[in-house]
């Protein structure tokens, strides 16, 4: 085997409760994470001399700073294999979206490096090391509903029945054409508190809620939505229009892309697409998927 072609999934954070900053700079969050049918493809395959990226979207930055090549040099320190490799993503991905493209790209390059060379780390290996890659990183090592506490790097999944009730169930994503960068999210918080901060206690009680009932929107909860809002109105306004017509709906991650739940919304997908597209223009980014229960590595034929 000396190439692989894998699923980089986008991941959605149904609850994403932000506690307050520590003494390193990082904060405390309690989060709910799913990953989605929805995603990047990347191909992965040994190369000679120096590692090397293309991608299809000509914007993203291919320099050393890339998360993608931070991985490969990264799996080189610790593993000692001196392999280089050829990467080729497709991106589907928004940048900026609070979707986490290249958390997930990252942590999809360490998986496939450590298949083609033979499985020299374990998955618990592997986590700890994608966590010094970039927070979100470790949830991308299995993919499965998960809660994610600490800054992000702690990692549980979900009790079965519980992944049970999110497979499979169908949303939509819906970006507007600006991005709102992550650094300058957190500083919102920073500025504002402990105003969009939410206490540890309120987490739990959200997570009670959903253990013991159904999924709604007792479990949505975003502590950016409300700091990010207060410059990107166009955000809360359709959020809130969507909300008062029955629609459970959220803004993912640290913005800008937004997602709306479609089991249990009044309005069907085309009449939600309709309403987004009037906020928020006709060149809004716009796509029905679903959520995935387990990992699912290859695609198009996959391994060869």
């Amino acid at each position: 085997m000396n190439e692989l072609t894998l699923h980089s999934p986008a991941k959605v954070n149904l609850l994403l409760s932000v506690h307050g900053r520590r003494n390193d700079g990082f904060h405390d969050l309690t989060s709910v994470v799913v990953a989605l049918a929805f995603g990047d493809t990347l191909e992965i395959c040994l190369n000679e001399g120096e590692d090397s990226l293309h991608c299809s979207d000509e914007l993203l930055q291919l320099g050393p700073e890339n998360l993608i090549l931070r991985a490969a040099a990264a799996f080189r320190r610790v593993t000692g294999f001196d392999q280089s490799f050829g990467f080729r993503l497709e991106k589907h991905i928004p940048v900026g979206a609070g979707l986490g493209g290249g958390s997930s790209n990252a942590s999809v390059a360490l998986k496939g490096m450590n298949a083609l060379c033979g499985e020299p780390l374990s998955s618990d290996e592997l986590g700890k090391l994608s966590a010094e890659i970039g927070s979100d990183c470790p949830f991308f090592i299995e993919q499965k509903p998960a809660l994610m506490t600490g800054r992000g790097e702690r990692i549980d999944v979900l009790p079965a029945e519980l992944i049970e009730l999110l497979a499979g169930q169908q949303l939509l994503l819906f970006k507007p054409d600006f991005a709102v960068e992550t650094k300058w999210a957190y500083s919102q918080l920073i500025d504002a508190a402990p105003l969009y901060y939410e206490a540890e206690s309120a987490a739990q009680a959200r997570l009670r809620a959903f253990g013991s009932e159904q999924l709604g929107s007792e479990l949505l909860f975003n502590s950016f939505q409300a700091a990010i809002g207060q410059k990107f109105i166009a955000i809360s306004a359709l959020l809130g229009d969507l909300r008062d017509a029955g629609v459970p709906c959220l803004m993912s991650g640290s913005g800008s892309c937004c997602f709306a739940l479609l089991r249990d919304s009044k309005l069907d997908p085309a009449e939600i697409e309709r309403r987004v597209r009037s906020a928020w223009g006709g060149s809004v980014f716009f796509i029905e998927t679903s959520i995935l229960a387990k990992e699912t590595d290859s695609v198009g034929g996959g391994i060869q």
